[in-house]
């Protein structure tokens, strides 16, 4: 049977940084670094082990927003669970995540949702399930089914512990209650062990969990009546000095019992403020690992074309459902196109009285870089808009770095031909050219797609997207050149 633990403190404790230590997320560096072993069962954990036996949760609720819930879950269960499942398994494990979860209460009321279109709307109601994940610019489900969605695909491979960062930021009483009782009833359900970080739970919440970790020196304040005690304990371990705290924990000691009924129970561990982490000790865990775990510990997740199909296919369905950004993207080229053909009206009538040849060459380049920058720009964002769902599905290896670009580029192809197509349609017969059209498309549709590449490849190399602005205003300073 699993247990569910918070862990609290005040701002700057070191929670997070306790979190990312255990979940293996700091890397050495001249900064920092991380001294001792990590085990579990008595037994080191690192890398693809670690990755496969525990599940971290980030405080950011990062999802792909043109997916459903039941999308997400499956990209996860078809890249991260081993090759031996069949999709039919993998289904049933998705569906029973799903239910246990609490995301498929409102499936009764989902007869009149348009699933997979953005901002998708029922008349009466929401279905988590057919409702896209939704992010800033694109409605979708609640702030604690997000949060819910992003425990289920951690929760998919059965990890043995999982490690939660403020899985309660940002969310109303009731949603927060809701995501800690759904948490409580896995823990004791499945077997695996919840560490999670709270700040300022309130009584309902705090009395869900099993046992209480708190990073600071002191214990043992007794609680007012008719206090709420998450409350007490974070002013007691900022409001009290060092040698008061150390007193009431020499007292707290002496006199403490361990409980041995259900009721929560706080222990106090102390860590050191520096940049120096140094963990000792181990954590047991308790409760069995079923068959099922081992096989997908152990077992062989997707390849590499699998990985690749799987990725192309959720980017194709990103570009699709964004049905505003698809409109802009084919409009937009189109109406310019015909501006800068009107401009350069019959230019290319070689027969003509005022034939020039730079008016000829001068219509072809503003075409032809018109059409490049305008692939370019937008594919500039995509890298950074979708840095935090990548940096979250590589650490956990659902898939690599050389599918994930190529998923990409494999997705602009198409476009960048339509694009080709668009814009010669648009300008070559009022331009006057007579070249062979196909042959104008195929080129075209070469620099676009190296074009594409480009700016893909800019996207990924900046942080930002301000950086990777600053990057593209150079480029075209260069092509001005």
């Amino acid at each position: 049977m699993g247990e569910l633990c918070a862990l609290m403190g005040p701002s700057g404790a070191g929670k997070t940084s306790l979190l990312n230590v255990l979940a293996g997320r700091i890397r050495t560096n001249r900064r920092q670094r991380v001294d001792g072993d990590i085990t579990l069962d008595g037994q080191p954990i690192t890398g693809a082990n670690l990755r496969k036996r525990v599940a971290y949760v980030m405080q950011q609720d990062i999802l792909c927003p043109t997916q459903t819930v039941r999308e997400s879950l499956m990209f996860s269960a078809n890249l991260r669970l081993p090759r031996s499942f069949s999709a039919k398994e993998k289904g049933g494990m998705v569906d029973q995540m799903i239910t246990e979860l609490g995301l498929a209460h409102l499936a009764a009321k989902c007869a009149n949702t348009y699933i997979g279109r953005p901002a998708a709307r029922e008349r009466g109601s929401v279905c988590p399930l057919s409702e896209l994940a939704g992010d800033d610019l694109i409605r979708g489900i609640s702030g604690g089914e997000k949060k819910r969605t992003c425990v289920a695909i951690e929760l998919i491979v059965q990890p043995k512990l999982v490690f939660l960062d403020e899985p309660t930021t940002g969310l109303d009483s009731f949603a927060a209650q809701t995501v800690i009782q759904k948490l409580r009833t896995l823990s004791s359900r499945e077997g695996c062990n919840v560490l999670c970080t709270i700040h300022q739970p309130s009584s309902e919440v705090f009395h869900l969990f099993n046992k209480v970790m708190l990073i600071h020196s002191g214990a043992g304040q007794p609680c007012p009546a008719e206090y709420n005690l998450a409350d007490h304990v974070m002013f007691l371990l900022q409001r009290e000095s060092e040698s008061s705290l150390q007193l009431i924990q020499s007292s707290f000691t002496s006199k403490s019992q361990e409980s041995e009924d259900d009721e929560p129970v706080t222990t106090v561990t102390r860590l050191p403020r520096t940049r120096v982490l140094g963990l000792g000790g181990s954590v047991g865990v308790e409760g069995g690992i079923g068959e099922k775990s081992r096989i997908i510990a152990k077992g062989k997740t997707a390849g590499f074309c699998w990985q690749l199909w799987a990725l192309t296919k959720r980017e194709a369905q990103g570009v699709w459902r964004n049905v505003p950004g698809l409109i802009a993207s084919l409009v937009m080229p189109a109406l310019l196109n015909v501006l800068f053909a009107l401009i350069f009206f019959q230019v290319g009538d070689v027969t003509a009285s005022g034939y020039t040849a730079m008016a000829h060459f001068g219509g072809l380049f503003q075409v032809a870089i018109g059409g490049i920058f305008g692939i370019a720009q937008p594919l500039l964002l995509r890298f950074p808009l979708d840095r935090g769902i990548f940096l979250r599905e590589y650490a956990t290896q659902t898939y690599g770095a050389v599918p994930y670009f190529l998923s990409k580029t494999l997705v602009e192809l198409p476009q960048s031909l339509l694009n080709a197509t668009i814009s010669w349609a648009s300008t070559y017969w009022i331009m006057g050219l007579h070249g062979n059209f196909l042959f104008f498309v195929l080129i075209f549709w070469l620099t676009g797609t190296a074009a594409a590449s480009t700016a893909l490849l800019v996207g990924s190399l900046a942080t930002n997207a301000e950086a990777a602005f600053i990057v593209a205003l150079h480029g075209c300073g260069v092509v001005g050149l």
